[in-house]
């Protein structure tokens, strides 16, 4: 009697196998297959012609690209490679085994399709009961570009460059012409007319300079340009200042990332409204409540977001330091302010009366600036001042910070704010289990679709957890 299963290697099926039967009924690459047949793909299949050989669907790539986002592969090589050899990839190519090239082609040529794609399946995450977006919250993540920081120069060092290639350049071309005589011996059938690799090298490396020259906006000596990616820059990012892309996400309350776009600005502040209009215009939703770190946080932010009818929870730049910086006597939260009198009280029991209104351009602020003149006289100043005179820097719009404060103390409050780190949790499964830590394309366009496809992965799998209860 056998103990193991027969293996007839040469067996022939009575009946040709189906594609259906290559993947399970729960698995993810059914969903993605679902979803994509409910995207409207017109606009990119009106460009598409009845001439020449047939192409493949947009619908089949993009079930590819979104499978292949959705667990961690998104090279095209790979792609097509997995199409060959995964049932969950043949499965979504209907046997077909598109090139590596028609894989890239096709997401290169899409870029501003992916956006409506994006927003097709935020969408369609709302029609199935998904993506509540009355709570919002924010964040941006790091992701290096596809650019070495070796070459970031100034607008200078590009000069100097500049100079030198067009020598080398020269000097090519005064070599070539010392060796006509014997042009025959060295090419033999060839046309010997030939540019040489080396003058065409340089050539290619001299346009790639004077582009980068040309995106200078000012004549700043500090300013940096890359070579290879024009629009990346320099930006913080676990620790190291390096070539990045500050990519932008806000996820409903069930996790599902409703707005997500790159930029090269390495600051979260001037984002925080932006966000939320996207989110809005996405998800065709007002939101009600914002959470977000105090990176987003600025007077103009708080303003904006308030009168629009919004709770922010997003604490301001000392809101972390405050209770450090308060063990000083002499910090500012130990001057009590008499609103009837439109003055302030030091520890002292000093007047510190209004002097003058200031405008801050750098950050937007209108403040009123009270001086206490007692100083010279205290013997207290040295530890309440570096200057002559203390002074305390009341912005006009001091109020919303302290309504937001109020706010996030509450236990309510509290209890809310909590909820901001599930994004961290979004942002480490894309960047340490999917290996989403490096961006292969270049310039804002791009990276915005290159960070959306990632996002349409998540996306997926939440839908696909959500399907299986």
């Amino acid at each position: 009697m056998q103990k193991f299963k027969p293996e007839a290697t040469s067996q022939l099926y009575l009946l040709p196998p189906s594609v259906e039967d290559f993947v399970p009924e729960n698995h993810l690459s059914r969903i993605v297959k679902e979803v994509v047949e409910t995207i409207d793909t017109n606009s990119i299949e009106t460009a598409y012609s009845h001439l020449g050989q047939k192409s493949y669907s947009p619908k089949l790539l993009l079930r590819l690209l979104f499978y292949g986002y959705a667990i961690g592969i998104r090279s095209g090589r790979k792609i097509a490679t997995a199409c060959e050899s995964d049932t969950a990839f043949m499965f979504l190519a209907n046997m077909y085994k598109p090139d590596f090239r028609t894989i890239n082609d096709f997401r290169k040529d899409n870029i501003l399709f992916i956006h409506d794609a994006f927003v097709q399946i935020v969408r369609l995450c709302q029609s199935i009961g998904m993506c509540q977006v009355g709570t919002l919250t924010i964040d941006g993540t790091k992701i290096k570009a596809n650019a070495s920081g070796v070459n970031s120069k100034t607008k200078k060092e590009y000069q100097q460059w500049l100079e030198k290639i067009n020598k080398e350049i020269k000097d090519i071309l005064q070599e070539a012409d010392k060796k006509d005589q014997d042009e025959d011996d060295k090419h033999g059938d060839t046309r010997g007319n030939e540019v040489p690799k080396e003058l065409s090298d340089k050539n290619k490396l001299k346009a790639k300079i004077e582009k980068a020259l040309s995106s200078f906006k000012t004549d700043g000596s500090k300013e940096r340009v890359n070579l290879h990616d024009t629009e990346a820059k320099f930006i913080k990012g676990n620790g190291r200042i390096v070539t990045n892309y500050n990519c932008q996400a806000a996820i409903s309350e069930d996790d599902i990332i409703v707005c997500a776009y790159a930029d090269n600005n390495p600051s979260d502040r001037t984002e925080t409204v932006r966000v939320v209009q996207r989110t809005e215009a996405n998800t065709n939703r007002e939101v009600k409540v914002i959470l977000a770190d105090s990176g987003y946080a600025t007077y103009d932010n708080y303003e904006h977001l308030e009168d629009a009818g919004k709770a922010c929870y997003i604490p301001d730049q000392q809101w972390n330091t405050e209770k450090e910086k308060a063990l000083n006597p002499y910090h500012r939260s130990h001057f009590k302010y008499s609103a009837d009198k439109n003055h302030f009280i030091c520890p002292e029991g000093q007047i510190v009366s209004h002097s003058h209104q200031a405008t801050f351009k750098k950050s937007k602020q209108q403040s009123h600036v009270y001086i206490c003149k007692a100083c010279p006289d205290c013997d207290k100043q040295t530890k309440c001042t570096k200057g002559k005179f203390r002074q305390i820097h009341l912005e006009k719009r001091e109020h919303l910070r302290t309504r937001i404060r109020k706010r996030l103390k509450s236990i309510e409050g509290r209890i809310k704010y909590l909820k901001r780190m599930r994004i961290e949790g979004v942002f480490g499964n894309l960047k340490h289990n999917l290996n989403y830590k490096h961006l292969y394309l270049n310039g804002i366009k791009k990276t915005t679709a290159e960070w959306q496809l990632m996002c349409i992965g998540h996306n997926l799998k939440k839908i696909h957890q959500y399907k299986r209860g």
